[in-house]
């Protein structure tokens, strides 16, 4: 049942995804004309995650000293798993790309829209892929099967449905926090160097908020309906900024950390991860389509008409 609900709410989410983009595309006015460049990209990301999601249909659990994580779906190799952390990264990333953005273009003296030219578009590219790529990196290489873990994971694994019984080098993304007694170093360092990438992208992120309200709480600046408008788009950033961090990195830096605390006993269900992930994509769209006014609108005229079609018919 929980995995069809799955599929139900990944469907939701494309079709969430792309009404935004037509919205974006059709309904933005001219003073966002840039900044729509980036929600284009985040909503893009977004895509591909569920996709991905769909796809190989993790499941992520922690038992004991042991972070495991298996695919269920059409595709089942650990290194596609690897790669969808990597995607599941680039969010944060390309949030803090949005509040720099945002902070630069009203710090500016003339408040003038900042391009962002193909050439600046390739970089940010160029940049996430980076971050995928290291990301995906230290997944496969650190959170890897070893054969020393296979007596503890024959004890842990014994009533979960749908575990691969062979090929578990192939399969299995995982690690036990501790072997023998001892912190297991090569998964720790990788783990702190991930937490280390998204603190990098969350310093990004507060500074321009300070930076942003100090800018719209300034009544000389602009005028009110300026303020009121460039509020709405700080809202809505900061709602699709809290939606990945409560449903990505919280639990994901949870489940990541907690195999190293000594006489951890907690057991989180299989599914409870997955829900979160599958529920993120949904997220972001609907922030957008629900707190921008443009957008809000845009939706509203479309029912509106659509109705009206279907009345005259």
């Amino acid at each position: 049942v929980f995995e069809n609900i799955k599929k139900y709410v990944l469907g939701i989410a494309m079709c969430l995804n792309m009404l935004a983009l037509s919205l974006i595309f059709t309904k933005s006015r001219k003073e966002i004309n840039q900044y729509r460049k980036l929600l284009v990209i985040f909503l893009i990301s977004g895509i591909f995650f569920a996709l991905l999601h769909l796809v190989l249909q993790p499941t992520c659990l922690i038992r004991e000293n042991a972070f495991i994580t298996f695919g269920t779906g059409w595709i089942t190799d650990m290194r596609f798993i690897a790669v969808y952390f990597g995607v599941a990264s680039m969010s944060f990333l390309i949030l803090a790309m949005h509040f720099v953005y945002r902070a630069v273009v009203l710090t500016s003296k003339t408040y003038a829209i900042v391009q962002i030219t193909t050439q600046r578009i390739v970089e940010i590219i160029l940049i996430l892929i980076l971050e995928l790529i290291v990301w995906t990196i230290l997944c496969a290489m650190f959170l890897n099967y070893r054969n020393e873990y296979e007596p503890t994971l024959a004890r842990l694994s014994s009533d979960l449905e749908g575990f691969p019984t062979s090929n578990h080098e192939g399969r299995l993304l995982m690690f036990l926090g501790t072997v023998d007694g001892k912190l297991n170093l090569p998964p720790f360092l990788a783990i702190l160097s991930m937490i280390l990438l998204c603190g990098v992208s969350l310093v990004l992120i507060i500074w321009s908020s300070v930076t942003i309200l100090r800018v719209l709480n300034d009544k000389q600046h602009r005028s009110s309906t300026w303020r009121k408008y460039n509020y709405q788009l700080f809202v809505a950033l900061y709602l699709q900024f809290l939606g990945p961090l409560i449903l990505l990195y919280i639990p994901c830096i949870t489940y990541l950390l907690l195999p190293f605390v000594p006489g951890n006993s907690l057991s989180a269900p299989p599914w409870i991860l997955s829900l979160f992930y599958s529920i993120y994509p949904i997220v972001d769209p609907l922030v957008m389509i629900i707190f921008i006014r443009d957008y809000r609108r845009g939706l509203y005229n479309m029912l509106r008409r659509a109705v009206f079609l279907r009345g005259e018919d």
